[in-house]
């Protein structure tokens, strides 16, 4: 017999977990970072290739080697993160994501493609240490019970966050050139990383009991105070 989930639980859960994730704020900040820097910052497949063409007129071959120096640094990025499991903290993600948007902003200003590949695996490692860091921290201090919808919901605003900036990156591209885009990518990204710093740094501490009913009962007593 087919199995029928009901729809009206599943939107109920569905909302659990959007209300589980607004009533922690180390959570939410971690997501709106991860959102920023996946949106405009996360597109190298389009500022690599417009740099090798545009910029520096090349073909193919160079434009391949870029994704191989910005692999290069996304592993070393990966595999340095496990030493830093003591320093993940949301604060250390908005660190991260202010250190991954800097540099991005330099690849703007690189004058040559040696300089510009050399600092590509800069740009791998702050990306994927901040990422890693992002994606531990929503995993292992989330309720268990609710732990995969509001992963689920992570994952949404990730992944869906680069397809978003895409076209609007594209379309910068077409009216101020992919220098300035860059730069201005890399500003925005940012700009959002210095306003949840600002807002939010003595906001994020983890609370001591992240069970679904102890975090929605405390921001229910808050909002009603």
């Amino acid at each position: 017999r087919l199995f029928h989930q009901n729809q009206e639980k599943s939107l109920g859960n569905i909302r659990e977990g959007i209300a589980y994730a607004k009533a922690r704020p180390d959570i939410y900040v971690v997501m709106i970072m991860v959102f920023a820097l996946a949106t405009f910052g996360l597109n190298f497949q389009i500022f690599n290739a417009l740099m090798a063409t545009q910029e520096f007129g090349l073909g193919p071959a160079s434009f391949g080697l870029m994704g191989t120096f910005i692999a290069v640094g996304s592993l070393t990025g990966a595999i340095g993160s496990a030493r830093l499991e003591r320093f993940r903290t949301t604060r250390f993600v908005i660190i991260g994501g202010m250190l991954f948007s800097i540099s991005i902003m330099v690849l703007s200003v690189l004058p040559n493609y040696t300089t510009y590949i050399v600092w590509l695996p800069i740009c791998g490692v702050t990306a994927l240490v901040t990422l890693v860091s992002a994606n531990s921290i929503v995993q292992t201090s989330t309720d268990q019970v609710i732990r995969g919808r509001v992963m689920g919901l992570y994952l949404l605003i990730f992944m869906g966050g680069t397809p978003f900036g895409s076209p609007l990156i594209g379309l910068a591209t077409d009216y101020i050139g992919i220098r300035p885009t860059i730069a201005l990518c890399g500003g925005i990204s940012l700009s959002a990383s210095l306003f949840v710093w600002i807002k939010y740094r003595n906001k994020v501490t983890t609370p001591a009991d992240i069970s679904v009913a102890a975090v929605l009962k405390s921001a229910n007593s808050a909002q009603n105070n």
